[in-house]
């Protein structure tokens, strides 16, 4: 279906294929390779679920380093994501693209990663009603990251100066938003799940994930 003449607004779930000793690693020593892979699986089909059911434009996973990997077709086929390679470059390159993709056929477009299962249903549903109203909005992450954003405008400098992977991730992409005259609309801060205390946290509000730690 098409929105006044337009392609439906895309969300783009960023993921790694989950292999043993390729996602996942700050989990070990405390979780076995196998084990971490298994996680990394089971928070992704949890967060796939939770998009097809509350996000009403077009699905698409973003896979790294293929699409090849039979655990990524089978959970693009089940929930209906279409299946993306994610492009080289860092997580900055990679997003930006995927927005930049989004907005021209759409006018609008979010990414999402997966290590937020726990995600509110509303938040996926409010983040596709702000882009549908041309707000731009976006979803802190505790450690100063962000899990989620949404964009209603091409904004080049959204992603410039990052230093991806520290606690001043946040802090930058607002300073680059407002440089750029965009006003980001805030979801609740929401905890990624990177590490074993993370996971404890999570087992403690998610029965299905104590199985990891036994």
């Amino acid at each position: 279906m098409e929105m006044n003449g337009r392609h439906p607004i895309p969300i783009y779930l960023f993921a790694k294929a989950p292999e043993p000793h390729q996602v996942k690693t700050r989990m070990q020593p405390s979780l076995s390779a196998r084990r971490s892979a298994g996680l990394a699986a089971m928070m992704l089909e949890e967060t796939m679920s939770k998009v097809s059911e509350h996000w009403a434009g077009e699905r698409i996973l973003a896979a790294a380093p293929d699409t090849d990997h039979p655990a990524l077709k089978h959970l693009a086929g089940r929930y209906r994501f279409r299946l993306e390679a994610q492009i080289q470059g860092d997580l900055g390159v990679k997003m930006w693209h995927a927005l930049e993709q989004g907005i021209a056929r759409s006018g609008g477009a979010a990414v999402l990663g997966s290590d937020v299962p726990h995600i509110p249903g509303h938040v996926i549903g409010d983040t596709y009603q702000h882009i549908c109203k041309g707000r731009s909005v976006v979803g802190p992450a505790l450690d100063g990251g962000f899990y989620v954003l949404g964009l209603a405008v091409l904004a080049k400098g959204i992603f410039a100066n990052i230093k991806w992977s520290t606690g001043s991730v946040y802090d930058s992409l607002k300073r680059n938003a407002k440089s750029s005259d965009i006003l980001l609309a805030e979801h609740p801060i929401l905890r990624d799940i990177d590490n074993i205390e993370d996971l404890r946290w999570l087992a403690n509000r998610n029965a299905r994930y104590r199985k990891f730690l036994t």
